[in-house]
């Protein structure tokens, strides 16, 4: 019998998230890091609201995408004009000019997907009804189409932590899962992105104080308000949610109470 023994954790949940690096501790039980948030865009006594903003789509390649292919097109069309010059027939200029529509297409795929497509998913807390609201755009694939909303709520005692670390280059660094699980089960039926860090350093710990956070508030304990970066990154501002359904609005940042002095 060796004398030391090291057991390697595995994950409790059943399907574990692929990737997986740890469990966070329980949203009922203690936390074992300080509390600390990002972003914050409201606390109160009632509910939180988080930004979370989409990873899904590399905003700065989308810019860049734009511009570039721009600049292409303009120079397909102009060298089209160029072999043109003294030229009757005009079968040579067609190829040319349709290189430059393609191209054209592309730069508009990727200026409105930059300048018009949303980024902020949020997630809403709210400690009166000890739910989770979840703020999401299911996507399609033209950027000229409006995206729809759909709005998923779970009870939070249903809520687990868990922390994965893609190997993927472009979709690299540590990330805070939330899974949903069978009530009284390890079984998840769903799960959704709290937070990413794709900095090499502290990043994992940080996850855990973001969860630490949200597991304090929740329990009607005392957090501090401020974050440890206050406003919105450069790359995420230009375009914000969309206003939350009226229905939902009221639900998420109300007491029950209230909801039945509503009706």
């Amino acid at each position: 019998m060796p004398l030391f023994s090291f057991e390697e954790p595995e994950p409790k949940l059943n399907p574990p998230i692929s990737c997986w690096r740890e469990d966070m501790p329980e949203n009922h039980e203690p936390q074992l890091v300080p509390p600390q948030l990002h972003w914050l865009t409201t606390l109160n006594d009632t509910f939180l609201e988080i930004p979370r903003y989409s990873t899904e789509v590399a905003w700065g390649g989308m810019i860049m995408s734009g511009i570039l292919s721009t600049i292409m097109a303009i120079g397909v069309g102009w060298f089209g004009f160029i072999l043109q010059d003294g030229v009757t027939d005009y079968w040579m200029l067609t190829p040319q000019l349709l290189g430059a529509f393609i191209l054209f297409g592309i730069a508009l795929f990727c200026l409105k997907m930059y300048f018009i497509q949303p980024r902020d998913q949020p997630l809403r807390l709210n400690r009166k009804r000890q739910k989770i609201y979840i703020y999401e755009y299911k996507r399609r694939f033209f950027p000229w189409i409006k995206w729809p909303v759909t709005i998923r709520s779970y009870n939070w005692a249903d809520v687990h932590g868990e922390i994965c670390y893609p190997g993927a280059r472009l979709d690299m660094g540590h990330q805070l899962f939330g899974s949903v699980c069978e009530p009284g089960t390890n079984n998840v039926i769903a799960r959704f992105i709290i937070a990413k860090d794709s900095r090499e350093r502290s990043s994992r710990e940080q996850l855990c104080q973001i969860w630490s956070y949200l597991c304090v508030y929740m329990q009607h304990d005392q957090v501090v308000a401020e974050p440890d970066s206050p406003g919105r990154p450069d790359d995420w501002r230009p375009r914000k949610a969309d206003q939350w359904p009226a229905e939902m609005e009221l639900e998420s940042t109300t007491a029950p109470e209230h909801a039945v002095t509503q009706k």
